[in-house]
């Protein structure tokens, strides 16, 4: 059995909200669709077929059927599960209980376990932390594996322009990170910029090996030295923000905003293809400044340029804004975000770049949240609804690869660049220079 580490920053305890229920597909194994498939369940109140079946990589997938609005077929009005209800939840499908949690191999003797803070309750830091929750986890982690056997990490990582490293070099930059990350003595927007320096700092050292020789010593003493600099005011994040980065840039904000739906899953090929129409559409509105968000948890879609104008400004020192920002940034460091199988960048550098504009998107997320529901000042529930819109989509996209590749592989290598968004999202009133011209919402 392979050993469990824990990410750190994840609490969780179920709302029992349905949420999950209505959010997400749901993924049977042969077993439970065979299972599923032969189950009279009209004793439940369930009629019709539980079980519908989609191609996916030119082979048959199976899933949960749903119901007209999206929810799972057995979701019940009281927002609770009808067969974990009725019927016990061993009999639930793996996926639905082992969500949040999700399971990060790290090595043929070695997992993590991390939550996606796409829950509401994760995302609001409710519940006990993963460590006294070890238990139950590990029980999780065994009845995966003797299901999906996890694939094993490649020898060597990708880290940028040629230049790769083994796992466990690349997890000992990752441990410096999630050390200065968890530096409460000093706030956040010092944290990740002493974090985007040192990142910057290891690609341009081009060490051949990071676990040998005088490389360990050498990023000690450049975390340690980053830091001093941020402290003493000698290193400042970017101002300066080229066009490509911020194409790039609106283009995270688009696919964060236009998340496709759980019953996407099972539409028609005309309607999935109208979909991605309408995304090709809604991107060119958010170049140009006029693109909608609808916040999870609002009722309400709001213009992004009329955020920017008019929502409270967010404040990420603020204690709300940093424990939010840092319970995020921690919980994807030690939880490994880019080993996860469905984590779609590559390359270690141009991941963590990808990591470090969520900070600024999320930060407008959050006044989008307060704007929507005609707030006064950002609360503790507009940072966590901020978290769930931004991790909905994160890594979801192969932004270096292909033509995305392409257009934005570089940028998005330039860890430092996201920062110059902060302003910008933030709301803070001084200019800043190269900005995105605004279009007024029609």
């Amino acid at each position: 059995m392979k050993r469990l580490a824990l990410a750190r920053g994840v609490r969780y305890s179920c709302r029992q909200c349905g949420d999950c229920c209505r959010s997400f597909p749901v993924t049977l194994s042969p077993e439970e669709a065979e299972r599923y498939e032969s189950r009279d369940w009209s004793q439940l109140g369930v009629e019709g077929p539980v079980v519908v079946w989609r191609r996916q990589g030119g082979a048959p997938v199976a899933r949960l059927a749903r119901k007209r609005d999206g929810a799972c077929r057995f979701l019940a009005e009281d927002g609770l599960c009808e067969v974990h209800r009725q019927l016990g939840e061993a009999q639930k499908p793996l996926a639905c209980r082992l969500y949040p949690y999700v399971f990060t191999p790290l090595g043929a003797t070695q997992s993590v376990a991390s939550g996606h803070f796409s829950c509401s309750s994760v995302a609001a830091g409710e519940g006990p932390p993963l460590q006294s929750q070890r238990k139950q986890l590990v029980k999780f982690q065994q009845e995966r594996e003797a299901r999906v056997p996890s694939q094993p990490l490649p020898a060597r990582l990708t880290f940028t322009g040629g230049l790769s490293y083994s796992p466990p070099e690349v997890g000992q930059a990752l441990d410096l990170v999630a050390k200065r990350l968890e530096d409460a003595s000093h706030p956040f927007p010092q944290r990740i910029l002493s974090v985007a320096k040192f990142v910057s700092l290891v690609a341009e050292s081009r060490f051949p090996n990071l676990g040998s020789g005088s490389a360990p010593k050498a990023l000690k003493g450049f975390a340690d030295g980053v830091h001093q600099k941020v402290q003493r005011g000698i290193l400042s994040p970017p101002i300066a923000t080229p066009l490509p980065q911020r194409i790039l840039f609106r283009s995270l904000i688009a696919f964060a905003a236009r998340r496709d739906e759980a019953s996407l899953h099972e539409a028609s090929l005309p309607t999935r293809a109208l979909r991605r129409f309408g995304n090709v559409l809604a991107g060119l509105g958010f170049l140009a400044g006029s693109g909608r968000v609808q916040p999870i948890g609002s009722s309400r879609a709001v213009v992004i340029s009329e955020v920017r104008r008019r929502a409270p400004r967010a404040d990420p020192a603020a204690p709300i804004a940093d424990g939010a920002l840092t319970r995020y940034f921690l919980a994807q460091v030690t939880g490994r975000f880019l080993y996860r199988a469905d984590f779609q960048i590559e390359a270690v550098l141009p991941a963590l770049g990808l990591l470090i504009r969520q900070y600024p998107l999320i930060l407008l997320l959050a006044r989008a949240s307060c704007f929507a529901r005609e707030g006064s000042e950002l609360t503790r529930e507009d940072y966590a609804a901020a978290l769930r819109t931004a991790d909905w989509t994160f890594g979801r996209v192969p932004w270096d690869r292909g033509l995305r590749g392409f257009v934005f592989g570089s940028a998005l290598a330039d860890v430092e660049a996201g920062l110059a968004f902060v302003p910008w999202c933030a709301g803070e009133p001084e200019a800043t220079p190269q900005l995105p011209l605004e279009v007024p919402a029609s």
